[in-house]
């Protein structure tokens, strides 16, 4: 998968934000934020106004196919970068991603968040509270670019995402038993090399693969 990243603004919250002002405890940055933003839509105002206790600064990541098209959805990760005490309630401003630091944006965010559905957030039988400072926006990413796009079915090997020369070798073996010896041979305990025969159809037979069922050795996923 291709990793995003984007730095956005939560607003609406219910006075749960960022709480600090202007060059007090570093909130500067969710103020300038906000400033920034307004001034895109040609409103001006001091900085000194600003208060951010309904806005917070945050980190939005997500993990996408490089095979997504422009205008596919994606879920995304949201959590707070300031000192905000709930991002519940909040919605997410429409924020550009980028798959590296100074890059181009290659999709939007932006929606309502959605945070777990608890009662009480206090501690409970010995468990950890639940945090209220990350979020989900399920389906909330929209890619607007094409992303690098490897050659699917010019795949010549299969690597786990856990490493197991046993689960390897189990791959391997149904391979073999499926499409004929010789199809595939473990490589090493993170790859398992295909020799397939050359055909109009080879995604076809790489679809046969993935949907072959082998039990791990411990839980390991395949990635072509």
């Amino acid at each position: 998968p291709i990793r995003l990243v984007g730095y956005g603004l939560t607003v609406g919250l219910d006075g749960t934000g960022d709480r600090t002002m202007q060059g007090v405890g570093g909130g500067g940055m969710t103020i300038q934020s906000v400033v920034n933003t307004l001034r895109n839509f040609n409103v001006e105002v001091p900085a000194a106004l600003v208060r951010t206790r309904n806005v917070a600064v945050v980190i939005v990541t997500a993990e996408v196919s490089p095979f997504l098209r422009p205008g596919g959805r994606f879920d995304l990760q949201v959590a707070s970068m300031g000192d905000a005490r709930s991002l519940r309630g909040g919605v997410l401003y429409m924020t550009p991603l980028v798959a590296e630091a100074g890059g181009r944006p290659v999709a939007v965010a932006q929606g309502t968040l959605l945070l777990s559905e608890v009662g009480d957030t206090r501690s409970r039988y010995g468990a950890p509270p639940v945090p209220e400072t990350t979020a989900r926006l399920p389906q909330g990413g929209q890619l607007e670019a094409d992303l690098p796009r490897p050659t699917f079915a010019g795949a010549t090997r299969l690597l786990l995402k856990e490493p197991d020369v046993t689960t390897a070798s189990r791959i391997a073996q149904a391979i073999n038993a499926a499409l004929g010896p010789n199809s595939a041979k473990v490589e090493d305990p993170g790859a398992v090399a295909l020799a397939l025969a050359d055909s109009a159809d080879r995604a076809a037979t790489l679809g046969r693969i993935v949907a072959l069922r082998v039990q791990p050795d411990r839980v390991a996923r395949l990635v072509i």
